[in-house]
């Protein structure tokens, strides 16, 4: 359960900083605010297999 729990911690640190430094690249909406978060969603789910590896390669 704790190897969940880092691989989403992990997850929405990765999503961020990801969107930090390319920012709203995709246009997934017509407004702003939503378009930002739509990106963090898939930025999210673009690292969330790759940090579920990670982690329980990491812890094992």
């Amino acid at each position: 359960m704790a190897a969940v729990i880092l691989s989403f911690v992990l997850t929405l640190l990765l999503a961020g900083s990801t969107w930090l430094i390319f920012g709203s690249r995709l246009s997934l909406t017509e407004a702003g605010e939503m378009n930002d978060l739509a990106n963090l969603g898939a930025y999210g789910l673009t690292w969330l297999p790759i940090a579920f590896v990670v982690v329980f390669f990491g812890i094992g």
